[in-house]
């Protein structure tokens, strides 16, 4: 009998390597760093300097599993995310997905102001910061689902989804929790600190994340087999993200 989208989630977070990841994870030295006090202000401007080309990457991405050819915004700051087609229609995982890289997107400009860091510096070749390859592995896979066209890219991102986004909103909650409680970063005295909005939504669960997923997963009707290695190679981009940004 094949498995539910709910099922094909679950069996897919019991994976060795989704096991792995997730151990790799809570003991990453840049999370260890931050609640020592002893991240650099390198190792945070990394964090804006990488996000920030992952954020708009990742955008034009979900635009195209969502169905939006075309979107290709060369900011996200005052990008505007195309309507559901049709404008009825229940609420897509990818659409969704990509309101919030929109929402976030000034967020985190606020994040980096605290480090003395403008959108044209973000956006723009710097001299004392070279953007990692190891740290845009994660958006260029992505990119690479969405521009594959083909039937199991929409399930394999969708299951990508459910198993990676609460890892990364596991790591943004250890960093919150961080940068607002350490001695070692004065300039944040709680969650509502403007420059920490940005870590704080990502900390947020996705209300319905797997039922959003699930529900393409099972449209598309693909194998188990075809999701298990996006979803394998996704979680090995997330660690190489952090490598990357702690190695600044």
């Amino acid at each position: 009998m094949k498995m539910t989208g709910l099922e094909t989630i679950q069996k897919l977070r019991q994976e060795s390597f989704n096991e792995k990841t997730e151990k790799k994870l809570l003991s990453h030295p840049y999370l260890t760093a931050a609640k020592n006090g002893t991240l650099t202000k390198s190792q945070r401007r990394a964090f804006a300097r990488e996000q920030y080309l992952i954020q708009l990457s990742d955008a034009r991405s979900f635009a195209s599993l969502a169905g939006h050819e075309g979107f290709a915004p060369t900011s996200l700051s005052n990008a505007i995310a195309p309507k559901p087609n049709p404008p009825e229609s229940p609420v897509d995982l990818f659409q969704f997905l990509l309101g919030g890289e929109l929402y976030a997107a000034p967020l985190l400009l606020e994040y980096a102001k605290q480090l003395d860091l403008d959108e044209e510096s973000l956006k723009s070749p710097n001299s004392d910061y070279c953007i990692s390859a190891k740290a845009q592995a994660y958006p260029s896979y992505w990119a690479r689902l969405a521009l594959s066209k083909q039937r199991a890219a929409g399930a394999a991102g969708a299951a990508a989804c459910a198993v990676n986004f609460p890892a990364w909103g596991r790591m943004c909650q250890r960093l919150l929790e961080a940068l607002r409680d350490g001695e070692a970063y004065p300039e944040y005295t709680s969650d509502d600190d403007a420059g920490l909005a940005f870590v704080k939504f990502f900390a947020t669960p996705i209300e319905d994340l797997d039922v959003m997923a699930a529900t393409i997963i099972e449209e598309e009707n693909v194998s188990y087999e075809e999701l298990v290695e996006p979803v394998r190679l996704l979680q090995e981009y997330e660690i190489m993200f952090w490598d990357a940004i702690f190695d600044a």
